[in-house]
């Protein structure tokens, strides 16, 4: 398996739109990190879930929709992650795919797909319109873990998440809880938005929160008219897949050519209307073509089957990390400081971060901090939260408070040493704070300014 690189390692931990699609990997290890929750887990044992095997597979996904409607809202706003501007990212990413070809392909660059999108001027859509143009929104996607905590945010009763974060929610409880095999969900993204193709019947879509059947599809309601946009005004750009993925730009394709087959049949089948519909209107997807791009291997299969339990797919997960490249970069996107090199991790929080920079700007930072409560928003002994995590969620483990305060106060260097349940940030031969910590990180000694290596290291 083809080394992967330190920028694609962090950019796993903030998951940003523009990364997925630079990075088509992140898409699935997205829906691996949140398999690998025990939050995720939990569903099982909910009332509402009783007996939820013996369904039939449509009714399963209706029960699960029920639960995301009832638990989560559709979020995406300028404000919870911040901005960034096109330049500094273009610059970023021109390793990886060249300025023309982002700006021709990516919405936050430049495309604006068909008539559609310039009609409602989408920086003004958007709320953009009051930067100037080369301000961009990160549009960060987050984890089952993130998007339960925003209802500790003001305005939040539930939990919330962008169309991405959705998608990827969708997908991994549909296998953790309704049962639907990996094989069966496709991902599928857009320059502005993000669905699953669910291989049920005739077909479901999930669109945000909501699933629609191609009953649904076709019959000119509000929400089929939403569901139908992105297919009839944009092109797909990533198909992703437990076999891998294909993308728009990328000459290489590591999704199984027969399963990437079978899913562009049943789309297509999915969009045509019934006899008895309504709306009559042909929907054509523009989906990456096959015929242009050499079909490779993403290394060894994931091997996943929906009665496997939890432990188990972890260990499964663990065991195929070096040949298999979502497993690979899962527990990055997961914030798994137990199992990574903290260098990822660290990358993006200090580079990825402006929100709580901004917030804390001349305040007493570690007064600021220290009031926070003592609690991270993510389960178990090393996954970990990012300063705005932190910041916007009001909470933080010692460990997490510390790289808040490194990042507010832009510290060049420095090290966050965790020892004797606490954790201490260091600068100059100088303690900055210290703080309560639980977490217990691979590394006890986190150096704030590292390389980041171009490997698995998993």
């Amino acid at each position: 398996m083809k080394a992967i690189g330190g920028e694609e390692k962090s950019a796993a931990v903030t998951l940003s739109d523009m990364e997925i699609f630079i990075f088509p990997e992140l898409m699935f290890s997205l829906v691996l990190a949140n398999m690998l929750s025990p939050r995720l887990w939990l569903w099982r044992e909910l009332d509402w879930f009783a007996g939820i095997r013996e369904m039939r597979p449509k009714k399963r996904l209706q029960r699960l929709r029920q639960h995301i409607m009832d638990n989560y809202t559709f979020n995406l706003d300028l404000e919870t992650w911040g901005l960034t501007t096109q330049e500094r990212e273009l610059k970023r990413f021109e390793p990886f795919l060249s300025r023309e070809e982002i700006a021709k392909s990516n919405a936050l660059f430049g495309y604006q797909g068909d008539v559609y999108y310039y009609d409602i001027d989408i920086r003004r859509h958007f709320g953009l319109d009051k930067y100037t143009s080369d301000v961009i929104p990160y549009w960060k996607t987050e984890t089952i873990e993130a998007m339960d905590a925003f209802r500790h945010k003001s305005g939040h009763p539930v939990g919330a998440g962008e169309c991405v974060s959705l998608a990827g929610l969708y997908a991994a409880a549909a296998f953790v809880v309704c049962g639907l095999p990996l094989e069966s969900i496709y991902l599928m993204a857009t320059p502005l938005h993000s669905q699953n193709f669910l291989d049920v019947d005739s077909g479901i879509l999930t669109n945000n929160r909501r699933l629609v059947t191609r009953a649904m599809w076709s019959n000119g309601t509000v929400i089929s008219q939403q569901a139908r946009r992105a297919l009839e005004h944009e092109r797909v750009t990533i198909v992703s897949h437990a076999t891998g993925y294909i993308h728009l730009l990328y000459p290489e394709a590591t999704i199984d050519p027969a399963a990437y087959d079978h899913f562009s049949d049943r789309l297509k089948a999915f969009l045509v209307p019934p006899s008895d519909a309504e709306d009559k209107r042909l929907v054509v997807p523009r989906l990456p073509d096959a015929s242009r791009v050499a079909f490779v291997s993403q290394g060894e299969p994931l091997g996943l089957k929906p009665e496997m339990g939890y432990a188990e797919i972890s260990q499964r997960l663990r065991a195929i990390a070096k040949t298999n490249r979502a497993a690979a970069l899962a527990p990055y996107a997961a914030h798994e400081l137990g199992e990574t090199e903290s260098a990822p991790f660290v990358k993006a929080s200090l580079e990825r971060c402006p929100v709580s920079k901004a917030a804390l700007l001349g305040k007493d930072v570690i007064a600021q901090v220290a009031a926070l409560a003592d609690e991270s928003i993510y389960d178990g002994a090393s996954r970990c939260a990012t300063p705005d995590e932190v910041w916007n969620f009001s909470r933080g483990d010692g460990l997490e408070k510390c790289l808040l305060v490194a990042n507010a106060l832009s510290l060049d260097a420095g090290e966050i040493v965790v020892d004797g349940g606490e954790a201490a940030l260091v600068h100059a031969n100088r303690e900055i704070c210290r703080f309560r910590c639980v977490k217990k990180p691979l590394e006890p000694i986190i150096r704030l300014h590292p390389k980041v290596k171009n490997d698995c290291a998993v």
